[in-house]
C-alpha cells in the first residue's frame, strides 16, 4: 500500500515556490516507471499525453479542451529520472522532475515541481497530491475521484502555503 505523505512547500525566491512530494509504492521500479513516462499509462492518472521521451523532446500533457500543460524534456535517466520544462498558459514555466529509487520492496517516488508562481503553488500541491493518489488507485486497477479529492486538500494546503 501507498505510504500517504503531504507534500512538503517551500519558498524559493520572494516570488517564486515548489511543492516537493515522496511517496513509496509497493511496486517495481519498471512498473512506475512505465505509468509515468508512457502515455497509455499517464492517461489513466494524469491526462492525454503526447511525449518523446529523449533530451529535448517535446510533448503535452492535456487535463481538458483548455487546459494543456507543454512539456519539454530537460534531463532524462532512462529508468531512473526525467525532468521536465513545463508551460503552461497564463503562468511562468517551471521545472518537474520525477525520480525513482529503490525503498525496500517498493520504489520511491520523488516529484518536485519548483519555479510556480507563488499564487499557483496551493493549485499545484494539491493537485499532484490527488493525481499521486490517483497513480495508486490506477496501479491497483481502483476509480479515483480527483476533483473530490483535490477539493479535500485544498484548505491544507493553502494553510501551508500561508506559513511560507
Amino acid at each position: 500500500m501507498l505510504a500517504q505523505t503531504f507534500g512538503r512547500l517551500r519558498a524559493e525566491t520572494d516570488d517564486r515556490r515548489a511543492v516537493r512530494f515522496e511517496r513509496v509504492y509497493d511496486y517495481r521500479r519498471e512498473e512506475l516507471w512505465a505509468a509515468i513516462t508512457e502515455p497509455e499509462q499517464i492517461r489513466g492518472w494524469l491526462g492525454e499525453a503526447e511525449l518523446e521521451l529523449e533530451e529535448d523532446g517535446e510533448g503535452a500533457i492535456r487535463f481538458s479542451e483548455t487546459e494543456i500543460a507543454r512539456l519539454r524534456v530537460r534531463r532524462l535517466e532512462r529508468g531512473r529520472l526525467v525532468e521536465y520544462e513545463w508551460t503552461y498558459p497564463g503562468e511562468p514555466v517551471s521545472v518537474l522532475l520525477l525520480e525513482l529509487e529503490p525503498h525496500g520492496e517498493g520504489t520511491l517516488l520523488t516529484l518536485d515541481h519548483r519555479r510556480l508562481a507563488a499564487g499557483d503553488v496551493v493549485a499545484y500541491s494539491a493537485g499532484w497530491h490527488s493525481h499521486l493518489d490517483a497513480l495508486e488507485h490506477v496501479l491497483a486497477g481502483r476509480s479515483h475521484n480527483w476533483q473530490a479529492r483535490f477539493d479535500e486538500l485544498e484548505p491544507s494546503y493553502s494553510e501551508l502555503a500561508a506559513a511560507l
